[in-house]
């Protein structure tokens, strides 16, 4: 799925973010497992490019490859390239609501868990790369949305990431807030299931589970912080109760302003988002 292209609702798609609105996507002919270490059958790659070597999406069965180069193509706008496995609740109606039942269940979390490999990573001038996974919540009372996120690799290091509440103003970004920490057990917003791998600034080629859970006092926290840290927002629910989960996704990212180059091949699989009763 391309760009602007409206995303089905309730089904788990790939969405190749700001390469432009109409931009065809093409079968490869090429291996892109040279950089992502995932095998997939002949006819399961496409990209934009037929070219050896461009960026690239492989799915086959319950597994997912990306492979981001910044200069083959460039973004359509600005220095930004999302390649995005993603679910969406696009009528709200039916999208859910975590922590209703809060009360009665004060231990319950929400969890996604899936396994990942990042086995290549390369940077060139100002060029960033990384991969996060993503909560998007929704306040039913002011209908303001909000991203949280938790970072699970970046070459930039666990220190550059505590909790931080930041807005997504790119040029075609959502210009919503996102709160964000890395993967670790230092957050108050969010933290690692029993058996997760933890946040790493080094590429790793065999699959590693990561959980990332979030309790109902930790979203509270993590609201309480936003507030805090944009007036505008202070009118926002306060009350964990009241947040609908609308979207939930993985998030590999490549960052290269013009002059920079950024390069990121990575792996899913097994992707699951539950709710944890205690």
């Amino acid at each position: 799925m391309i760009g602007a292209v409206e995303p089905q609702s309730e089904r788990f798609l790939v969405r190749l973010g700001n390469y432009g609105p109409t931009a065809p996507l093409v079968l490869q002919a090429w291996d892109a497992g040279r950089f992502t270490k995932l095998q997939v059958p002949a006819g399961c790659q496409r990209g934009l490019s037929s070219e050896p070597d461009t960026t690239a999406v492989q799915v086959h069965g319950r597994e997912i490859g990306i492979w981001i180069d910044s200069d083959h193509p460039r973004p359509a706008l600005g220095a930004l390239l999302p390649i995005t496995p993603a679910y969406w609740w696009q009528e709200l109606s039916r999208a859910p609501l975590p922590f209703n039942d809060s009360n009665r269940e004060p231990n319950r979390e929400l969890a996604i868990a899936f396994d990942l490999k990042v086995p290549t990573a390369g940077r060139e001038g100002a060029a960033e790369v990384y991969v996060t996974t993503n909560f998007l919540f929704r306040d039913t009372r002011s209908k303001q949305a909000f991203w949280l996120a938790a970072t699970l690799f970046d070459p930039r290091g666990e220190a550059r990431f505590p909790d931080t509440v930041h807005m997504d103003t790119w040029e075609a970004g959502t210009q919503l807030p996102i709160l964000f920490s890395a993967l670790n057990t230092k957050s108050r917003w969010l933290h690692p299931g029993p058996r997760s791998s933890l946040f790493t600034d080094q590429p790793f080629a065999d699959y590693r589970t990561f959980e990332v859970r979030v309790s109902a006092a930790e979203l509270q926290a993590a609201l309480g912080a936003m507030r805090n840290a944009r007036p505008s927002l202070a009118a926002v629910s306060a009350d964990p109760r009241d947040y609908q989960l609308t979207h939930f996704n993985i998030n590999p990212e490549v960052f290269a302003p013009e002059g920079s180059r950024g390069r990121l091949g990575m792996a899913i699989r097994d992707v699951r988002v539950d709710l944890l009763a205690p």
